[in-house]
């Protein structure tokens, strides 16, 4: 197991590897950090070089200061680490920062497995999560941050289908920890400082193996983005988790790695 932290302009990642053979590099959801990966970073590091790292503005990497492109930080890391190629697991955010690097430099990725993915320049239409993002503001007016992480929970852990009551609660309060040091520690400099591409209208420009799995308690939103990747990207397809909502990886962590790993070893 090594730890460490790389140089990207204007700051620095930390990140972790562990085990041997093909590289697969996890990005965490956005908001979270790489502790969300713990589970897979076992499973996986039995067969590959398994990569996790804290995005920009998350965990233990630095805060952003200028404005800067998480893929290519992805990049610098790769580029560090003496990785030509790897195959790319992210959620929600780390999926959409996977996407514009599969875009950009699509030669380096091996496989794309897009877990709750969202796309760069996606819109939001959900009406479940436009109510939450109208009280999420009004809570961050106020300054009342447990009321503006709960919003937050609400949408990316219950989903719109579900009461908090419904989710495992260590889920939702590994969840909480994270979105809470994310926010006192950066703010939301990750986020209001990227620039990404438009991914959402270049979906049929992908062309790594792409394995994509939605929950089918997520929002309309997130189940769209996946029905529009297994329909457009040259080669996808996708995979509905009953039961869960957005973070499939921690509700049912030992289902989620034999897919992965049976995906993986197909290639």
């Amino acid at each position: 197991m090594t730890h460490g932290r790389i140089p990207v302009e204007n700051g620095e990642l930390a990140y972790e590897i562990r085990g041997e053979g093909d590289p697969v590099v996890l990005l965490h959801g956005g908001m979270l950090d790489s502790r969300m990966w713990d589970a897979e970073m076992s499973e996986l590091s039995r067969r590959h070089t398994a990569i996790r790292y804290d995005a920009r503005g998350h965990g233990e990497s630095s805060t952003p200061t200028e404005r800067f492109r998480h893929y290519e930080d992805l990049r610098a890391l790769m580029t560090a680490l003496d990785l030509p190629r790897a195959s790319l697991v992210g959620l929600s955010g780390g999926g959409r920062i996977a996407v514009d690097f599969a875009l950009t430099y699509p030669e380096q990725v091996e496989n794309l497995v897009l877990v709750a993915t969202g796309l760069s320049a996606m819109v939001t239409k959900d009406p479940f999560v436009l109510e939450q993002n109208k009280k999420l503001e009004e809570a961050g007016a106020r300054g009342d941050l447990p009321a503006a992480i709960e919003c937050i929970l609400r949408m990316w852990v219950d989903g719109p289908r579900r009461a908090p009551t419904e989710v495992d609660q260590r889920v939702r309060l590994l969840c909480q920890e994270m979105y809470t040091q994310t926010i006192v520690r950066h703010g939301l400099a990750g986020f209001t400082l990227m620039d990404e591409l438009r991914a959402i209208e270049r979906v049929g420009e992908l062309t790594p193996r792409t394995l994509t799995l939605v929950g089918d308690l997520d929002s309309t939103d997130i189940i769209a983005i996946a029905d529009q990747i297994e329909n457009e990207a040259r080669d996808a397809r996708k995979l509905v988790v009953p039961g869960v909502a957005h973070m499939i990886n921690l509700e049912k962590p030992g289902e989620f790695s034999g897919i992965l790993l049976d995906f993986l070893s197909c290639s």
